[in-house]
């Protein structure tokens, strides 16, 4: 009976740690992000991920996180609810330049407004990505709805924050809007 108390002791163990992440490409994403902020602390739930590649070669490992889980794109593009992308870089191909390239021709497709109506906040984003990349460098870029905050953050260092909900729209969007970056991400991230 102690042997058979012990093994299933062991067996709850390892089951209740299976499901608290999930791993792709080598890349272990959390199913429950914990987000800590000044006036916002609250649990993320993992709505989908997916391997960003061209020609057959991983980029990255990405993972969108919502408060309650979601495929319709457009109501969490529209939603004014905590939310969080995580970016883990699964090659060196991946430039500090190409990543900046990447997100603004981004922002512009996803933009439902005019690009100079947020110029000023895509140009504090920018400058938040000023560090060299490496492959295993972890983004993650974090909404905060009670202030309307973009906060990033590279590997676990709070980096800064872009204000205003456009602009959050304009950043979901690059990987959820019509035009998106990739539709197979898309599908993925929306759990599909």
């Amino acid at each position: 009976m102690k042997q058979f108390s012990i093994i299933l002791l062991v067996l709850s163990f390892f089951t209740a740690n299976s499901q608290t992440f999930v791993e792709l490409d080598g890349v272990k994403l959390p199913t429950i992000l914990k987000v800590k902020e000044e006036n916002l602390k609250t649990k993320l739930l993992l709505n989908g991920y997916g391997v960003r590649d061209k020609m057959w070669i991983s980029l990255y490992v990405q993972a969108l996180y919502l408060t309650e889980k979601s495929s319709d794109p457009v109501s969490i593009l529209n939603s004014n609810t905590p939310m969080a992308i995580k970016l883990h870089v699964t090659s060196s191909l991946i430039t500090r330049q190409k990543l900046i390239d990447a997100l603004k021709d981004g922002i512009k497709k996803s933009l439902t407004g005019k690009m100079s109506d947020i110029q000023d906040k895509m140009d504090t984003f920018i400058s938040y990505l000023n560090k060299p990349i490496k492959e295993d460098d972890v983004y993650d870029f974090v909404y905060n709805s009670n202030n309307e905050n973009l906060t990033v953050y590279i590997n676990d260092e709070k980096i800064g924050t872009v204000n205003g909900f456009a602009f959050k729209r304009a950043f979901f969007g690059i990987w959820l809007e019509e035009k998106c970056a990739d539709k197979t991400l898309k599908k993925r991230l929306l759990g599909l």
